[in-house]
């Protein structure tokens, strides 16, 4: 697939910072362009199916894309950095629009990115809704591992 040249992506935190602004403009191509193109790329939407390969996962953002771009807000980054690989574990907080009016749902996301030629790809991205009312777990470490 031919990426558009647009995308800076020579940074992890670049890389990221163009997946939630795609994510918020409903931008198929942009989306797609920053996905590692490998059939062992995973993508879970909250309470989504698992997505396998860049078909399935272009397939995924088509249908989530189909009314407009998601207003997703990313905070609490934690992030661990390798020479090829980066894993994000973050907060999102998605604005919902429904009968009942407008809410925020948080949601765990954890993003892996891959380093290529081309700058970083995203490799998975798995984001799982927290329960109402519960608040996401805190990011300290425990005292006692076991």
């Amino acid at each position: 697939m031919q990426r558009p040249t647009s995308i800076a992506t020579a940074s992890v935190e670049a890389a990221e910072e163009a997946f939630y602004d795609a994510m918020q403009r409903g931008d198929l191509a942009a989306m797609m362009a920053l996905w590692l193109d490998d059939e062992d790329a995973v993508c879970v939407h909250p309470n989504g199916a698992r997505l396998v390969g860049i078909a399935a996962i272009r397939d995924g953002f088509t249908a989530m894309f189909a009314h407009g771009g998601v207003d997703v807000r990313p905070s609490d980054v934690r992030s661990q950095l390798g020479a090829t690989l980066a894993v994000h574990n973050l907060v999102e907080k998605v604005l919902v629009s429904g009968p009942g009016g407008t809410r925020i749902v948080e949601c765990v996301a954890t993003n892996v990115y891959a380093k290529t030629p081309a700058g970083w790809r995203v490799l998975l991205h798995h984001a799982a809704a927290v329960s109402e009312g519960a608040a996401p777990a805190p990011m300290d470490p425990p005292a006692v591992l076991h």
